[in-house]
Parts: C-alpha cells; sequence; structure tokens
C-alpha cells in the first residue's frame, strides 16, 4: 500500500517499516550501556571499557530496580555467587528471572559461567543467549553487537 510522505512515495511491503521503529535511537558502542552481575573481577570487563564500550560491574542485585539495571540495555548474568538477595536457591538463574518478568524484552540478558561451554537446559532458556567466561574479547564484543541488534 503505497503512501506519500513529504512528496516521497514509500511502500510499507517493500521496506518493511514498523511505525514504532522509526523514532528509536539505535544502539551503537557509544549509547549502549552493558552491566555485568558478577561477585568476582572479570578482565573481559576492563577489555571492553578499554575498547570503548561503557561497562559496568555489580557484585550482586540487591534491587531489580536498581538504577544501573534499568539503564542496562544488555546485562551478563554469572551462573554462580550471585543471586544471594533476590533468590539465594537458584543464584544467577534466579535473577535472570526476575530481570525477565521485570523487563520483558526491553533489555538482552545474557547467562555466562566460568563453567566452560554449556547448553541452555529447559530452566535457563529464560535467558536470551548464553556465553562462556572462556570466550576471548572478540567473541563478547561479537556477541554484544549481535544483541544490540535484537533491541
Amino acid at each position: 500500500m503505497p503512501f506519500n510522505l513529504f512528496n516521497f512515495n514509500l511502500t510499507v511491503n517493500e521496506i518493511n517499516l514498523n511505525p514504532f521503529n522509526l523514532f528509536r535511537k539505535k544502539l551503537t558502542k557509544e549509547t549502549a550501556f552493558i552491566l555485568f552481575i558478577d561477585d568476582e573481577h572479570f578482565p573481559i570487563i576492563d577489555n571492553l571499557s578499554k575498547s570503548g564500550w561503557n561497562t559496568k560491574r555489580i557484585k550482586d542485585v540487591k534491587d531489580i530496580k536498581d538504577i544501573d539495571i534499568k539503564r542496562a540495555n544488555i546485562i551478563f548474568v554469572d551462573y554462580k555467587g550471585v543471586g544471594k538477595f533476590l533468590a539465594p536457591n537458584e543464584e544467577g538463574i534466579g535473577i535472570i528471572k526476575h530481570l525477565k518478568e521485570t523487563y520483558g524484552k526491553s533489555k538482552r540478558v545474557i547467562f555466562y559461567s566460568g563453567y566452560g561451554r554449556f547448553s541452555l537446559g529447559d530452566h535457563l532458556k529464560l535467558a536470551d543467549n548464553q556465553m562462556s567466561k572462556e570466550s576471548d574479547t572478540y567473541e563478547f564484543i561479537h556477541m554484544i553487537e549481535s544483541e544490540l541488534k535484537k533491541l
């Protein structure tokens, strides 16, 4: 169905416009905020910061509506050692559940662990993606760039 926008003919079917995305700002390296929830220091966070990414690490989550969580576009959640306040029996999985219940699709949540490569079981499929802590900086950047396109 063609329509005229400032004397420029567009066909919605040809360019697949979503009117709700017209005014959304594209997230870039400079504008995205990447949050890591990890009880241990993780060198990748420093490497990403040195590469120009806006990153931050918090050791745990006390309030799911914390300012850093609200501000984050992508959140990496560690498997072990986090979730002591929100979900002590589920640790990182519990945090992911709360994040997805609260923020839905407005944030990308990545489950990551130092326990080697793994596949997401049914209870882990709440996360939008998964990653191993053994991955290098390039792999993290690739994951971040890929996930930003989904927002």
